[in-house]
């Protein structure tokens, strides 16, 4: 699990993002960056966000969505969720972003870089 502290690390600190948390999909932090308290905070909409994109998604007939994205007003601040599959486990990788930065590749490497340690840490 270090490894996986360390890549959580690592990707917040890079230009455009702010606090990241990887978490399971009822919310529960299993690595946060060093902001503790906004990291909790993060992780406890992750439910909600979920909820409501599967909402969407069946009213829409869509499958499960695997990347939800909230803008504040000012689209200065943004909220992102990627959903993905590492073993048998399905995790959240959320995160405070800044819209203006490309965010796909970093988080995109990331989550391959969670599988792989996640894969081989069980």
């Amino acid at each position: 699990m270090k490894a996986i502290q360390q890549i959580i690390e690592d990707l917040s600190r890079q230009e455009g993002f702010g606090t990241v948390v990887l978490t399971n999909v009822s919310g529960l932090p299993l690595a946060t960056s060093e902001n503790r308290q906004e990291a909790e905070a993060l992780a406890a909409v992750v439910a909600d966000m979920l909820r409501s994109a599967a909402g969407i998604s069946n009213r829409l007939g869509w499958g499960a969505m695997n990347e939800i994205m909230l803008l504040s007003n000012d689209a200065q601040r943004g909220v992102l969720c990627r959903r993905f599959q590492a073993g048998e486990q399905e995790l959240v990788l959320a995160l405070f972003i800044r819209p203006q930065h490309v965010y796909w590749q970093a988080t995109a490497q990331a989550i391959q870089k969670i599988k792989q340690a996640w894969n081989f840490s069980g």
